[in-house]
């Protein structure tokens, strides 16, 4: 999904003229779906306001865009065994390419409105990725992980689509990816040299069975203006001390603050804080100028939040540092699979 934010990043501070190449490395028969396979590519042409063929020159965006509205068309109505791309299964929506209504998937047909029950979602997900690999169902929380699809999408839904004044986008999109990472325990470049990342590893090794564990990922984007931004009501500044930014994210996840009228939204992330806790996960959030991360060990019996359950690190695993401005906001969850208790 960090590809995908990318794409819209780019697009966004690129517009009226952000213009995709494709790529000579590739067969060119097969150029413009080997683009598409991918989210960040579905998301980088739906972007695009200019698409021009291998050859540098020619402009291919009606082409292109018949080419992503097929594949869009499999990702909202074909079978998951078409739908998997390695071992990642995407659930997009992308709103102004969407002439027969939103995802359903994602979308109550009849009411537009998200889903109330992603149970049945998780658990035809489950039998196609974590099957072939001979993991056991019954080593996952299915309903806890239904939970947290529902309350990560539905805060993207509430907040992606429109611009600090109400407007709608021209041109917006999110999106869940649903994918199986294996990790060897013993080797520190899945770690990929992020400290959290290091720290939380380590803390999974007493609970694994083996070095190998399987991790379930969620990882869910919009294309909206960011939490602090959305928070704020109006946008960041490169002025504002990063530390108020941080601020107004952690503001999100405090239990009943909300920018909707509709109490209950507000209990959205604080309750996907509770899922993560119970599943000893692990988060990273990327928003605005902002990497944030968090995770909980596992095992923990009766989990509630507390205040500094609340409270993220940086990449370095310190104080928030500022980082390149992105676009919308990602969420990248880890759950482990398969661990015993102590």
């Amino acid at each position: 999904m960090t590809g995908a934010q990318l794409a819209v990043t780019w697009a966004r501070q690129n517009h009226p003229a952000a213009t995709l190449r494709l790529s000579d490395d590739v067969n060119p028969e097969h150029a413009a779906e080997t683009l598409v396979s991918r989210t960040y590519g579905i998301v980088a042409a739906a972007f695009a306001d200019r698409i021009i063929g291998r050859d540098g020159s020619r402009d291919v965006t009606a082409g292109m865009l018949r080419v992503i509205s097929h594949r869009l068309r499999e990702l909202y109505g074909g079978p998951f065994d078409r739908m998997i791309h390695g071992q990642s299964l995407p659930l997009l929506s992308v709103d102004h390419l969407e002439r027969h209504g939103p995802n359903p998937f994602l979308y109550d047909p009849e009411t537009g409105e998200v889903r109330n029950d992603f149970l049945g979602l998780v658990r035809q997900a489950l039998i196609r990725l974590i099957e072939p690999k001979r993991l056991r169902q019954e080593d996952i929380d299915a309903e806890l992980l239904a939970n947290l699809f529902k309350e990560l999408f539905s805060n993207t839904h509430l907040h992606a689509r429109t611009d600090l004044t109400g407007a709608l986008y021209r041109r917006s999109a999110r999106g869940i990816i649903f994918a199986l990472r294996p990790v060897d325990l013993s080797q520190d470049t899945f770690a990929a040299d992020l400290t959290p990342l290091r720290q939380y590893f380590l803390g999974i090794k007493p609970f694994a069975r083996r070095t190998r564990v399987e991790f379930l990922e969620v990882s869910v984007f919009d294309s909206g203006p960011g939490l602090a931004a959305r928070a704020q009501g109006s946008e960041i500044s490169g002025e504002m001390p990063i530390e108020r930014e941080y601020d107004l994210v952690h503001k999100c996840f405090l239990k009943n603050v909300t920018t909707q009228s509709d109490p209950a939204h507000g209990l959205g992330l604080p309750r996907v804080m509770l899922a993560l806790k119970a599943s000893g996960g692990f988060l990273r959030l990327r928003t605005g100028r902002l990497a944030l991360y968090k995770w909980f060990s596992p095992g923990i019996e009766q989990p509630r939040i507390a205040n500094d359950d609340l409270h993220f690190v940086d990449a370095n695993g310190l104080h928030p540092s500022p980082y390149a401005r992105v676009a919308g906001t990602v969420f990248s969850v880890l759950i482990p699979t398969g661990l015993r208790s102590l």
